[in-house]
């Protein structure tokens, strides 16, 4: 495990705030976390494929169901206007 200090301002603050107002994310570290997967599956420097048994391992362990995350999913979505 890898622990970093982080200082954020000026459009990398905002876009974090945002993501904690929309309930994207419910702290800076997840959603500092999910940037950088999200990031890791743009660039390919993760695959998708990995990610995917890792979400899937991640759901069994929370006992959560891949529809109740993929529904979560979209209500953000739904509420989150990008701009």
């Amino acid at each position: 495990m890898t622990t970093l200090t982080l200082s954020f301002d000026g459009v990398y603050e905002q876009v974090l705030e945002s993501m904690l107002r929309s309930k994207m994310a419910k702290t800076k570290s997840e959603a500092v976390r999910m940037a950088l997967l999200y990031f890791g599956m743009r660039t390919g420097a993760v695959k998708n494929n990995s990610i995917l048994d890792s979400i899937r391992a991640d759901l069994a362990r929370d006992r959560k169901t891949f529809s109740a995350v993929e529904k979560e999913i979209q209500r953000v979505k739904d509420e989150t206007v990008c701009r």
